[in-house]
């Protein structure tokens, strides 16, 4: 017997096709499992046709008919009766959908996503058919944006937030501060150097920040500023707030990204701040040094402001951490910075936060300079999520 060289249409892109070389004294079931082995595709669910016979899984590649040049049609068996139960099928299609969204690793595919990973049990219990047990699911209603989608491997240069993170972590974004974009604003998209009085919130949870009090408070939009885009700057009078922030209270993680650029230094400046004080990062003035704080410990960094460039600025608080070092952590322009503690850092932030502060610790301590992007999630990222947040705004904001 000899090789045989088949076009085999692929399972996950009907567009493209796969070459496969077998022996052609090998089965249909044997040809099945190569195709498996080129894009991983289960053999169980595979049908493939030569014109418009369906091949038998023992009948041979010669006895088929199939020559060198071949072109091999699939189709999967998911529709036809009595093959599957409800579960199985819905198993297979997410098998099917994860193969397509992983691309084989290649992030230039258009089929390609961030999150690629399928998590049974982040489906309610009435979609998964009780798998793996009843009640492994909290969410009894219906289906939550992104689910069941988890999971992310490391991006070099993410060209949106969406892709950067797996979905069961975009629905903890809380907030997203985007100067680039002109209709995040009220009024939408301001001519440069006008103030405002809105800086919407592009998550889903609509916490919208606002001037703090009349219109000398207000900062102002400025187009062209950072990589040809737009940012917000802070004159030294300027401050937003966004109340209520309920989620605030008590929370157990917090995890901040600001892009920006400080160009005075005096008064002990916040970034951001909350009503209660305990959970901040601002500039010590006098030991000319960046500071976070959360829970009760105070980290000094050994950052000194560098007022001609802008820089991304990572606060990552984990109260479910145990020592200082691992619960409060700032990064300066994607690298890990070592924090002087004082004070030990808790479990969880304040019970009275419910008011977050940005360019200002409520009519004080004011911030003066450009805010680019401001992102805030009540949860613990991992080290590859945040890497891929920083990526994502070095990518964008050209740092």
């Amino acid at each position: 017997m000899a090789n045989v060289t088949l076009t085999v249409q692929s399972f996950l892109n009907s567009a493209t096709n796969l070459s496969i070389t077998i022996d052609n004294a090998q089965t249909i079931a044997q040809l099945k499992t190569a195709i498996n082995s080129a894009e991983g595709t289960p053999t169980a669910i595979m049908d493939l046709f030569f014109g418009a016979t369906k091949l038998a899984n023992a009948t041979t590649i010669a006895a088929a008919g199939l020559t060198t040049g071949s072109y091999v049609k699939t189709s999967n068996n998911l529709t036809e009766d009595g093959l599957w139960t409800k579960q199985q099928r819905q198993v297979y299609k997410l098998e099917l959908a994860q193969l397509r969204r992983q691309a084989g690793g290649d992030n230039t595919k258009p089929y390609y996503r961030g999150g690629n990973v399928y998590d049974l049990t982040s489906l309610p219990d009435v979609y998964n058919n009780n798998a793996p047990g009843v009640d492994d699911n909290t969410n009894t209603g219906g289906l939550i944006q992104g689910r069941p989608w988890i999971g992310v491997i490391s991006l070099a240069a993410p060209a949106t937030i969406q892709e950067a993170l797996p979905a069961n972590t975009l629905i903890a974004l809380e907030s997203w501060y985007d100067g680039s974009d002109g209709s995040a604003f009220v009024p939408s998209n301001p001519s440069d150097g006008n103030t405002f009085t809105q800086w919407t919130d592009k998550s889903d949870f609509a916490h919208n920040a606002n001037p703090i009090g009349g219109a000398t408070t207000r900062a102002s939009y400025q187009t062209s500023e950072q990589n040809t885009l737009s940012v917000v700057r802070f004159d030294g009078n300027d401050g937003l707030s966004i109340n209520p922030y309920a989620s605030l209270a008590s929370a157990p993680a917090l995890t901040v990204f600001a892009v920006m650029k400080m160009t005075a230094t005096t008064g002990n400046p916040r970034v951001w701040t909350t009503n209660s004080g305990a959970t901040e990062f601002y500039y010590d003035s006098t030991a000319g040094k960046f500071v976070v704080e959360a829970a009760g410990g105070v980290g000094t960094s050994t950052v000194v402001n560098n007022s001609s460039a802008f820089h991304i600025h990572t606060f990552a608080f984990d109260g479910a951490q145990t020592t200082n070092a691992a619960s409060l952590k700032y990064r300066y322009d994607k690298t890990d910075i070592t924090l002087t503690f004082t004070g030990t850092v808790g479990n969880t932030m304040s019970a009275s936060n419910t008011t977050f502060y940005i360019g200002n610790a409520n009519g004080a301590n004011f911030f003066t300079g450009d805010i680019a992007e401001f992102l805030i999630f009540t949860h613990v990222l991992t080290t590859t999520e945040i890497e891929n947040v920083e990526n994502y705004l070095s990518n964008k904001w050209g740092l």
